[in-house]
């Protein structure tokens, strides 16, 4: 499914060929970027016994994808594996961590960045 294309929203006064006055389309500007682009941020937390993590994010809609990469937390014993986003909605993200051996990463502080991508029409 494409993207959908950017237009700027402009200020009073400006325009230019590609934008829109942004009171015509959406309420706020943070509103507008996170329908156009999506929402992005940090969260920590420390895996339960089965090495899942649920992260709190409050996005505000429904993603239609979801990025996540994890960062390296100074103080806990290095043995970062992969991990997979097991599940995901409009308010948190459920993320599954392995160590290197491929075993559940459980009670380790972890760090993560991630991108929330909204539905497209």
């Amino acid at each position: 499914m494409p993207r959908k294309l950017f237009t700027a929203p402009t200020a009073q006064f400006l325009a230019g060929d590609n934008a829109r006055p942004l009171r015509w389309i959406f309420g706020t500007l943070n509103e507008y970027f996170r329908t156009h682009i999506g929402f992005w941020g940090d969260a920590t937390g420390t895996t339960d016994a089965n090495g899942r993590c649920v992260f709190t994010h409050d996005c505000g809609f429904e993603p239609a994808s979801v990025l996540v990469t994890e960062l390296y937390v100074s103080g806990a014993p290095h043995d970062m594996g992969p991990f997979h986003v097991h599940s995901y909605d409009s308010e948190t993200i459920d993320v599954h961590f392995l160590t290197k051996s491929g075993q559940d990463r459980a009670t380790h502080d972890v760090h993560i960045c991630f991108h929330l991508l909204p539905q497209t029409s």
